[in-house]
């Protein structure tokens, strides 16, 4: 009879996975994260047979994560530029709140353990998100180039400025706003546009 797997012990690997590999690399050993999830490494295996398979399994995790930190409750409609700067501030809380989930989302996307069909489905998976900086891209620099190019772009000067934040949460605020505004300049949108006024009262209230 097939084995039941949970999805708390899932979940629960995938968390432990998290915060091993962000003190360890990808170098840490299965057996440590299986006993940060309370697991023996055989129990481990149930859920993820192979360390590749744990690695694309944690990296669609984070992306959900993420996607629903920067979609979830829906952005209202408005300027683009304001609605960008909403999902901006979402996804920079989101990394400081708990930096060794940005950080580990980093090293699996530079890594070459993803597979092809992972890689396509965290796309997919951030496509809410992602739409508003390709809006944004039909009139700048990055016009045409693939959309994958100008957000990780886009993703290095996020960590940057989560990076900042963590360090100071005081000056959040300040952080997140000369990151976005670094963002809009580099997509090509750091202009004066029709909306650019009411958008920069709106961010700095």
């Amino acid at each position: 009879m097939p084995r039941t797997l949970s999805d708390q012990r899932r979940t629960a690997v995938l968390e432990a996975a998290t915060r091993a590999i962000a003190r360890d690399g990808l170098a840490a050993p299965t057996a440590s994260i299986a006993a940060e999830a309370g697991l023996s490494v055989g129990s481990l295996f149930n859920y993820f047979p192979t360390k590749k398979e744990l690695f694309n399994g944690l990296y669609l995790h984070l992306k959900h994560d993420l996607a629903a930190a920067v979609v979830e409750p829906p952005i209202p409609d408005g300027p683009l530029r304001e609605r960008a700067w909403e999902g901006w501030r979402r996804w920079i809380r989101w990394g400081a709140a708990d930096p060794d989930k940005q950080r580990v989302l980093m090293l699996l996307d530079a890594s070459h353990e993803l597979t092809d069909q992972t890689r396509r489905d965290g796309t997919a998976a951030m496509q809410g998100a992602d739409s508003l900086f390709a809006e944004a891209q039909a009139g700048g620099p990055f016009a045409d180039q693939p959309l994958e190019f100008l957000v990780a772009a886009v993703g290095a000067l996020a960590a940057t400025t989560m990076e900042a934040v963590s360090r100071e949460p005081e000056e959040f605020d300040s952080r997140c706003r000369a990151g976005f505004t670094a963002v809009w300049g580099a997509i090509g949108m750091g202009g004066q546009s029709p909306d650019t006024d009411t958008d920069d009262k709106r961010i700095r209230s």
